[in-house]
């Protein structure tokens, strides 16, 4: 796979994770993952086209389940998953999708929600709305934190205590000792 692209549309990483999951999957080779994204992308494309033709002759300007269905169905490639799409309703079927009712029903759910909001706010129960602090700290704010940090660092120096040092500065002072 020297000189080719190796950009994937599916995250690389996580197909691993996936495939590292099961037990019986020991070490992966780095082409492998990549490999497989690119199944994934031509595998959904076939699947969006086979969608989007059904859409087309059915003259929607949306595609919908019912779209992928069929598609699914009608597509000999894709059989093994009818098994998946068998309780999508097709309208072209004898299945019918009421809109007008789930359009109710999501209105309704809405309303809900507003009514207990302002049942809670008129009760005074509604918590206080939380606001991210769009504040930035100035310089010198900044700067007097980290005058602070430094004063504080010198007391604990003042009173005895040992500075904190990293791991280099330890390897340093104990080539030093042993020299």
């Amino acid at each position: 796979m020297k000189g080719k692209n190796k950009q994937t549309k599916f995250p690389v990483a996580r197909i691993k994770k996936i495939m590292q999951k099961d037990d019986e999957v020991g070490k992966v080779a780095q082409a492998t993952p990549i490999v497989i994204s690119k199944a994934l992308e031509l595998f959904l494309g076939l699947i969006v086209e086979e969608a989007h033709k059904v859409t087309a002759e059915r003259g929607s300007k949306k595609v919908e389940a019912y779209h992928l269905k069929h598609a699914v169905e009608t597509t000999e490639m894709l059989d093994f998953l009818k098994e998946i799409v068998q309780a999508v309703p097709d309208p072209s079927a004898g299945g019918t999708i009421d809109l007008e009712a789930e359009a109710a029903e999501k209105k309704r759910r809405g309303k809900a929600r507003r009514d207990r909001k302002e049942a809670a706010a008129a009760d005074g129960d509604a918590p206080p709305k939380r606001r991210r602090s769009t504040k930035k700290k100035s310089q010198e704010e900044v700067k007097s934190e980290v005058e602070e940090e430094m004063d504080q660092d010198q007391d604990n120096d003042d009173k005895g205590s040992p500075a904190p040092t990293s791991a280099h500065q330890q390897q340093d002072d104990d080539y030093d000792e042993s020299s």
